[in-house]
């Protein structure tokens, strides 16, 4: 009886959860002004150092010392942009039907990839504590996050 019951409670509750969220999911998700995404994409491709730095909003001697570091993390990640952009032109390549072989492989080098990229932003994110706290190493983190994500969509697009 217990269990009737129980199943019964969870079958009304997710009832009635969806009920109340049916509204907001029929209006739609709410997205970045297409304009503003615009922008952002083109400061990115202007000086994206300037940009990320703008974003943190830091004072001049955390700004001085977490330059150095952005430096040598930019360095090390445009080397895997690099690697990323290649490895998606040659899966586009493979056309439209690619072959276990070929997809066995895409799968293996982008894995590798986006392991590497963790690995770099571990490598770095002492040295980016050091310079800006851990505050603000979370609010680059959370920028590098959104700049990635904007760039995956034009790479795939």
């Amino acid at each position: 009886m217990k269990n009737k019951f129980a199943a019964l409670s969870a079958g009304l509750a997710l009832t009635l959860s969806m009920g109340l969220l049916a509204p907001a999911m029929a209006a739609g998700p709410t997205g970045p002004d297409a304009a503003a995404v615009q922008t952002v994409r083109e400061q990115l491709r202007t000086d994206r150092k300037a940009y990320v730095l703008k974003s943190l909003a830091l004072d001049e001697a955390q700004a001085k010392a977490f330059a150095k570091v952005y430096d040598a993390y930019a360095a090390d990640l445009a080397n895997l942009s690099r690697q990323s952009t290649r490895l998606s032109v040659e899966f586009i390549g493979f056309g439209d039907k690619p072959t276990d072989a070929q997809s066995k492989y895409f799968v293996k080098e982008y894995l590798a990839v986006e392991d590497a990229e963790f690995k770099v932003y571990r490598k770095y994110h002492p040295r980016i504590v050091k310079a800006i706290g851990q505050a603000g190493a979370a609010r680059f983190l959370a920028t590098e996050r959104r700049i990635r994500a904007l760039q995956e969509f034009d790479h795939w697009m």
